[in-house]
């Protein structure tokens, strides 16, 4: 048992000692109505901002991953997000969204999850799964914003946010 314990904590150690960059993941809720905003395209460029806004701060490149709003497989997109971070070796996921909520508020979200090591039998990493939140700042606008709103703008303010708070 303390053979395990002591290679859990030496593979815990290592990979925390490879946590140098961040997957950044993006997908729309909201599916095209005829007439109506593209939010594929909107959370697509609000990624991209903070994408921008987080790569190469603190030495941490920020790995894009964004998918479509009618890819609704949860399992799936989960597996996807795990092992895109297990390749590249990213212990920190955020997420960012823009959508439209059940009362019709418009939703700007950028949440920070830790990436923690899955210990299999035997003490030895076999994999990442999602931690508890890190941090979380959202921004709630009437409906009417998505014709105006500067998603380039809000994103960088919102990643700043954040990047401010991983600094403590």
């Amino acid at each position: 048992m303390q053979r395990e314990l002591i290679a859990a904590a030496l593979a815990i150690a290592a990979v925390a000692a490879h946590a140098d960059c961040r997957v950044v993941f993006g997908q729309g809720r909201n599916l095209r109505q005829l007439g109506g905003p593209d939010w594929d395209d909107i959370n697509q460029r609000f990624n991209t901002a903070v994408v921008d806004a987080l790569d190469g701060h603190d030495q941490q490149h920020a790995y894009p991953l964004t998918m479509a709003s009618a890819q609704t497989d949860v399992q799936a997109i989960g597996r996807t997000l795990l092992k895109q971070a297990d390749q590249q070796g990213c212990r920190t996921l955020v997420e960012t969204a823009v959508f439209t909520d059940d009362q019709g508020t418009l939703v700007l979200r950028l949440r920070a999850y830790p990436l923690l090591p899955e210990i299999g039998d035997g003490g030895a990493v076999v994999g990442l799964r999602f931690g508890t939140p890190s941090f979380v700042t959202q921004r709630e606008l009437p409906p009417a914003a998505v014709l105006r709103m500067k998603t380039e703008e809000l994103a960088a303010r919102m990643a700043a946010e954040y990047l401010q708070r991983d600094a403590r």
